[in-house]
């Protein structure tokens, strides 16, 4: 739903309380999500459109990161890893039906207990309360988004965030340091700008428009020509329109004197007929993982633009250093050290509407598992950016390797307490391998699900499903699930000779 121009000039013509100054000593924290948004949609990591002049200021003023990807596809999961720096294997919460676990520490709950207001305004269901992302907040806004149905409708754009957060800072206590998360929903499908951004860069609207369906129906009816270049520009005016709000708000901060550290990023990005469909959540490749993350303020360098591979789940644990803090059990790292790092691999999923892709990437190669296919690829991103060309069968010895370093990236969280055969609706995988649907395992050995939310149970007898968030296991139980921490399984020497003959280990 997009506000009428009458309606914006109302909202503009509101005045909000003024803002009071902040601590000199300490910046504000400004951590900005624009759903949705790939990173080669933006001016300054090389566009052609003049979408983000105000994010392209920020990044000639701060740090610029060229290579970031998310560890999943769609909302929900990413964001978690963004606010935790934990990633989805190790948080848990990969689908609708999951919400944070009350182990999982958050960023907010960090900087809160140094002293910071915390305060939110996400306009997205699957960013709310109704998932636990208010933990930690002095004020969350969520605008009563409760239905999938009100979260498509996109009814909070971003001048409703921007009044709210404008709002809450004339709210705050003199001189108190502040934690501001935003998260902004108008360049996620149906990119529907208020004028006069919705003529930006392409004609109006029309009822005859093609609607967004699913992505199985677009891969059967893709878009024609004409109609992919709208729906991209709309996609452009959208972000041009977030990005005039973040201007806004912006200057309302510099004009109260408040220093500001912005940290500028995305959750995952959007296929537009790359793959020959339309939209996200159901693969891995660039157009939907690789997204922007631009700081910049008073802590950070001016001008410097870093090319080391990075992940969203490395955002929490940089901005908790900042202030002496760390998130416990998180696999994310501060981001100057992340970014040194070659050879840490980055992990990415999604089980979302019935995938079930795992991807691994390190130094430049990355491996893509679709397990409902029983496929694998292996692309090399330093000569193929946008994974055109499939070197599975060139490389079969680097794609069994890296295979196996991404079963030992997902961790062992689960364990089998007596020898027994045990089956799920996903796939087990243990020691570094994928042994199906069902496998025999003995006492005490330990094991994956493939995705981390799939059900396990005992093949033989009566057992019931385990998942994940279960209760703890009685004295009788079979199975029992022992933490959400990623990198636990023991190779084998021979396994570890393979990694190390590839420069996966050391």
């Amino acid at each position: 739903m997009s506000l009428s121009l009458p309606a914006l000039t109302l909202l503009a013509a509101c005045q909000p309380q003024p803002i009071p100054a902040g601590d000199p000593a300490i910046p504000d924290v400004l951590l900005v999500s624009i759903d949705t948004l790939r990173a080669d949609h933006v001016s300054c990591y090389g566009y052609q459109r003049p979408t983000t002049p105000f994010i392209d200021g920020l990044a000639a003023a701060g740090t610029r990161y060229v290579h970031v990807r998310a560890p999943s596809p769609w909302t929900l999961p990413s964001h978690v890893s963004l606010l935790s720096g934990w990633l989805p294997a190790s948080h848990g919460a990969v689908e609708d039906d999951i919400g944070i676990a009350a182990e999982v520490p958050l960023l907010a709950e960090r900087l809160a207990a140094q002293g910071f207001a915390t305060g939110a305004a996400v306009a997205t269901l699957f960013v709310s309360s109704k998932y636990g992302f208010q933990r930690g907040f002095d004020s969350f806004e969520d605008f009563g988004i409760k239905t999938s149905k009100q979260n498509l409708a996109g009814e909070v754009p971003a001048s409703r965030v921007v009044e709210r957060a404008l709002e809450w800072y004339g709210q705050l206590p003199q001189d108190k340091p502040a934690f501001l998360f935003l998260h902004f929903y108008d360049a996620h499908y149906a990119y529907d700008p208020p004028p006069p951004y919705d003529t930006l860069f392409d004609r109006a609207p029309l009822k005859t428009d093609t609607r967004y369906r699913t992505y199985a129906w677009h891969r059967k009816h893709p878009l024609d020509e004409e109609q992919l270049a709208h729906q991209v520009a709309q996609y452009d005016e959208a972000i041009r329109y977030v990005d005039s709000e973040l201007e806004r708000l912006g200057q309302a901060l510099t004009q109260a004197g408040r220093q500001v550290t912005w940290v500028v990023t995305s959750d995952h990005g959007e296929e537009f007929g790359e793959r020959g469909s339309w939209g996200h959540a159901h693969s891995l490749y660039p157009e939907q993982l690789q997204v922007p993350l631009v700081i910049s303020g008073p802590r950070v360098a001016a001008g410097q633009v870093v090319q080391g591979a990075v992940g969203l789940h490395d955002v929490a644990p940089t901005i908790a250093s900042w202030f002496g803090r760390s998130l416990p059990g998180a696999q994310g790292l501060p981001l100057e050290q992340a970014a040194s790092q070659a050879q840490r691999p980055l992990v990415a999923d999604t089980s979302r509407f019935k995938s079930n892709r795992l991807g691994l990437y390190q130094d430049s190669w990355r491996l893509d598992v679709d397990l409902a296919r029983d496929r694998r690829s292996l692309y090399h991103l330093a000569q193929d950016p946008q994974e055109r060309k499939d070197l599975a069968a060139l490389e079969p010895a680097r794609l069994a390797a890296l295979e196996l370093l991404l079963w030992r990236e997902l961790g062992q969280p689960w364990k089998n307490l007596q020898a027994q055969r045990l089956g799920s609706e996903g796939f087990i995988v243990s020691q570094g391998q994928l042994l199906g649907r069902k496998a025999q395992l003995e006492a005490g050995a330990r094991f994956q699900l493939a995705p981390v939310d799939a059900h396990v149970r005992q093949v033989e007898g009566e057992g019931r499903w385990r998942a994940v968030g279960d209760e703890l296991p009685g004295a009788e139980d079979p199975l029992a699930y022992e933490g959400r921490s990623a990198g636990q399984v023991e190779l084998s020497p021979q396994q570890r000779e393979q990694l190390e003959a590839l420069g996966y280990m050391q």
